[in-house]
């Protein structure tokens, strides 16, 4: 048996320890609401309510106003015609905020306009930051279906802090292959939901189905995000029984589900999709017989994604006053041309299992190619990306590959695997 069998081997046979315990909303509620009390509870209230993202609407009514106008709304059923699940989830938001008044010592009302304004406070904020210029980013996401299995990728980029002084550039190395520290147990307490599947089964819910990778596309100028209270989003996994249903479920819960991302999921059949996706509008992007999947920030390939993506770019410029060759479209074409690159590094002959999925996470092609990023002198002014952190999953197998940078001494592909191996599906 030659070294890579036997690692693969011995993470296989490695022991791990599952702890179920069930989901109570009730008693979580009152648990929240212990830690924060009533006094903290509103003073987040006049917090929020004082908010630029919040002064001039909800700040503008009195408190009595509010608390009805808040309890108004979470005693409307919501209309399970249209959206089946909701009929699980609404009783659970109602017993989670019942307990939180409890808890906390302060009425249903205090308790409801607490989470109410914190929501909106966020949904502010996110439709505000993506009317204005943002910084570039520059994450990937990979989806191989090989012989090691269902794998999916991400690589993270951001600006990094400050370099040291001391600090030198070095030219990466060719690659020749990583180092995997010795496999780490995963002990799980998974939450067990009163309907639908447990969604943290390790790297997939219960059923099999992840999400491998997302990276952020926030649109310029986008739309208003829709106000679902009492809902603040939609839990997918715990009722998503493969990647098909998921589609449906992502198409009927677009406006609940608001990201502003590409995003790569699939499940341990080998099915995936790209969710390309902004505040109001969803595209998505199938697998094909190839086996392979991609998606790179700041670009959507769907046509009815890119189309919204590239108007808005437009009009953003001309309500600015720039033009095309503005660092803003640099930043927008240089994530066109990663994606391209990204889908050449896919279509490589290298097999689509681990080493292929290792080599594609180490690239380090000229600028603005690279999928691991350095900062080197290559890149542009308006780019100093570094990668962050380097992780791929195995669906099949129920394991993580991951590697961090450490600021300024390590980069991703200079530090060796952690891998986890987390409990066998049910």
């Amino acid at each position: 048996m030659n070294s890579r069998s036997y690692r693969k081997a011995s993470i296989i046979a490695m022991p791990t320890s599952i702890e179920i315990v069930p989901v109570r909303p009730f008693e979580d509620g009152v648990e929240a609401g212990k830690k924060s009390g009533r006094a903290s509870l509103n003073q987040r209230i006049r917090r929020c309510l004082r908010d630029p993202c919040l002064r001039e609407t909800l700040g503008e009514m009195g408190r009595a106003e509010l608390e009805g106008y808040v309890l108004a709304r979470l005693e409307n059923p919501p209309d399970t015609s249209r959206y089946p699940e909701l009929e699980d989830l609404y009783p659970e938001r109602l017993d989670h905020l019942r307990g939180f008044a409890r808890g906390a010592g302060c009425t249903l009302a205090e308790a409801a306009l607490g989470d109410y304004v914190a929501y909106r406070q966020d949904i502010e904020y996110w439709y505000r930051m993506y009317q204005l210029d943002r910084g570039p980013g520059h994450c990937s996401g990979v989806l191989l279906v090989g012989p090691d299995g269902v794998l999916g990728a991400h690589s993270g980029e951001s600006g990094p802090p400050p370099r040291p002084r001391s600090y030198r550039y070095r030219p990466p190395k060719p690659y020749h292959g990583l180092r995997s520290l010795r496999p780490q147990r995963a002990r799980l307490v998974l939450r067990k939901p009163r309907t639908g599947y447990t969604e943290g089964w390790g790297v997939t819910n219960e059923k099999g189905v992840g999400c491998c990778a997302g990276t952020s596309c926030g649109v310029w100028l986008d739309e208003r995000i829709e106000d679902t209270w009492p809902f603040t989003g939609f839990p997918l996994l715990r009722f998503a029984r493969d990647v098909e249903h998921l589609e449906e479920l992502y198409r009927r819960y677009t406006l609940h589900c608001w990201g502003r991302a590409s995003q790569v999921w699939a499940d341990t059949t080998g099915n995936g999709m790209i969710v390309e996706k902004s505040y109001r509008r969803i595209g998505i992007r199938r697998i094909q017989g190839d086996g392979v999947l991609w998606c790179t920030e700041g670009h959507f390939e769907s046509p009815e994604m890119s189309a919204f993506l590239r108007a808005r770019r437009l009009e953003y410029l001309h309500r600015a006053g720039k033009h095309l060759g503005a660092e803003d479209m640099q930043y927008a074409t240089d994530c066109a041309v990663r994606f391209t690159r990204l889908g050449e590094l896919c279509h490589e002959p290298w097999g689509r299992g681990y080493e292929h999925m290792r080599r594609i996470l180490t690239d380090h092609a000229p600028f603005p190619r690279a999928v691991c990023r350095h900062a080197g002198p290559d890149t542009a002014a308006y780019d100093r990306t570094v990668t962050l952190g380097s992780t791929f999953v195995d669906l099949t197998h129920n394991r993580v590959f991951s590697r961090s940078w450490i600021p300024w001494k390590k980069f991703c592909c200079e530090v060796p695997e952690r891998v986890t191996q987390y409990p066998p599906r049910p």
